[in-house]
């Protein structure tokens, strides 16, 4: 759960750290930034900031540092929105539960809000000393490469390493994260969805773009032409999908479907606003005063406005067969994306825990002789099972056979794994090339991993995969576990395609290949390590790149 804070920083009347408005006293790393959308770049800053051991940045703590003490992670941002600060055409990306849920997913413990108002005209040197010294206790601050700060920006990244410097604060500057060759950033997205580009616009944001909005009554017309839907209007400042029809997926009760959604102002019928407009397929209910996640998967007509209801009944009904094709695919269309598990499939990761494991045994076992390190790390890694372990257990096993009487909270253990094990990712020599060529190819790319949001989302980030692919599914954000065959619809649907064109890949029988099999995909069981577990009847590759051949 995040902590959220307003505050309200003032030059000249500095509030102490026991006021109300006032973020706790205690060390922190922090990413500076305005972030709106948390889209790739924003995350390559964010995860910088998060999961920071005190002894990274504070050599005097190195007693302390054993017990896995991490500086606070927060995010220090502005209250208002970017469109409320002099700066044009910001529309908003992302609401704010939405946006809450992404830095959640990121390790993100604290949002810091300050009043624009109070700091825009505070310049760089004050600001240094006095926010972030003082007022935040920074010890790490990360920023990037484009960030600007102080009075009339004059501050830049170059200028807060040099004032940070006297402070002890540790200063990252981030370089730009590029999608074809081109920086990722806001003002991009808002042009690929105004243009109505949803697809590109999602894999640039690192996630699919929903509109995420309560549900309103309306004129019910759709009940009296056979085809009911739900109105969201959009909030005023949100950004404005090109007007048109769109076929998207609508997640109700767990489950996602496919649907018709028009945003827009309703040419034929009327609209006090623009608003999204949804027809669900299959869907009769209620849902009115809830939220529904409606997500743009691609964009299928302009708006237009018709002669009479009984046209616009007409075209609804080819909308959705349109919407069907779009969201659904078409069964006989031949394989049109391929989609990975991470672990043992993209990713060596015996490879990556046992250098977890060295840098574990390291810092808290550093009396111990190469050879028992070693020894102990092969231990850790037999016992880990692949992963598939609950690691609260796992870790008081080990604190209790290797009678570890110093030991820290086994919750403070875990915490520090699902932070550090993501660092030493390592992926297969083949994983990036294969997916390299497969985009070249024409195919969709996505990933489905399971496992917890932080540790499975800061390994894609650190693998460098997202800019990659189209889709990145943890089931710790869906909260569908493979190898319920949901999740695969799930990915196939935001992707556009049948779960028929799909091939995934991946390296265990039953979360992968029966997962995959009962959604309708076709499954490869990949065997890098050389294991007999492969079902019958499902082709079987021992490297990525046979991959290549295959298809």
């Amino acid at each position: 759960m995040i902590h959220q804070y307003t505050w309200q920083p003032d030059l000249f009347a500095f509030p102490s750290a026991q006021e109300a408005t006032a973020p706790p006293r205690h060390p922190r790393s922090i990413a500076l930034g305005i972030f709106d959308g948390v889209h790739l770049g924003h995350r390559a800053v964010i995860s910088h900031a998060t999961g920071v051991p005190q002894d990274t940045v504070c050599p005097d703590s190195h007693g302390q540092s054993r017990l896995s003490e991490f500086l606070t992670s927060a995010v220090f941002t502005f209250l208002q929105p970017p469109w409320a600060m002099n700066k044009s055409n910001a529309w908003e990306l992302i609401t704010p539960a939405q946006k809450l849920k992404a830095l959640e997913s990121l390790g993100v413990e604290e949002l810091i809000q300050a009043d624009f108002a109070r700091l825009r005209g505070m310049p760089p040197e004050p600001f240094v000393e006095q926010v972030l010294f003082k007022g935040l206790n920074a010890r790490r601050v990360c920023c990037g490469f484009n960030y600007r700060f102080g009075k009339g920006g004059s501050g830049d990244a170059q200028l807060l390493t040099k004032l940070c410097a006297p402070y002890g604060i540790q200063v990252i500057t981030v370089p730009a994260v590029e999608v074809d060759g081109q920086p990722v950033s806001a003002s991009r997205i808002r042009r690929l969805i105004e243009d109505g580009d949803i697809q590109q616009a999602s894999r640039l944001l690192g996630r699919p773009f929903t509109l995420d909005f309560t549900v309103v009554g309306g004129q019910k017309l759709g009940r009296l032409l056979g085809t009911p839907t739900i109105n969201q209007p959009l909030p005023e400042h949100f950004v404005r999908p090109r007007f048109g029809v769109y076929a998207s997926s609508v997640e109700v009760d767990g489950r996602v479907t496919h649907g018709v959604t028009n945003v827009g102002i309703r040419p034929t019928v009327g609209a006090e606003g623009p608003l999204a407009e949804t027809w669900i397929s299959g869907f009769n209910g209620d849902l009115y005063g809830k939220s529904v996640p409606v997500t743009l998967v691609k964009f299928l007509r302009p708006e237009q406005k018709f002669s009479s209801v009984e046209e616009l009944q007409k075209q609804i009904l080819r909308d959705e067969r349109e919407a069907r094709r779009a969201v659904l695919g078409k069964k006989d269309a031949g394989i049109q994306a391929i989609l990975f598990d991470f672990d043992d499939t993209l990713q060596n990761r015996p490879v990556a825990f046992l250098q977890f494991c060295a840098y574990f045994l390291e810092k808290y076992f550093p009396q111990l002789t190469r050879e028992q390190k070693e020894q102990r790390a092969q231990e850790m890694l037999e016992r880990n099972n692949n992963g598939y372990v609950n690691y609260i257990d796992y870790f008081s096993r080990l604190i209790e056979d290797w009678d570890w009487r110093d030991a820290p909270e086994v919750g403070d253990i875990y915490r520090e794994f699902q932070f550090r094990f993501p660092e030493y990712s390592t992926l297969f020599p083949e994983a990036r090339p294969v997916l390299e060529a497969l985009r070249l190819r024409g195919y969709k790319l996505g990933i489905i991993t399971n496992g917890p949001s932080i540790q499975q989302n800061r390994k894609l980030d650190v693998a460098g995969l997202r800019p990659l692919v189209d889709e990145c599914m943890v089931s710790g954000d869906e909260r569908v576990h493979k190898p319920d065959p949901e999740i695969f619809r799930r990915a196939a649907a935001r992707l556009g395609v049948a779960c028929e064109s799909c091939v995934y890949v991946g390296d265990h029988p039953v979360n992968d290949v029966q997962g995959a099999q009962s959604a309708g995909m076709r499954p490869i069981y990949i065997n890098v390590f050389g294991r007999d577990a492969c079902p019958a009847g499902v082709s079987e590759i021992r490297n990525l790149k046979e991959l290549l051949d295959i298809l």
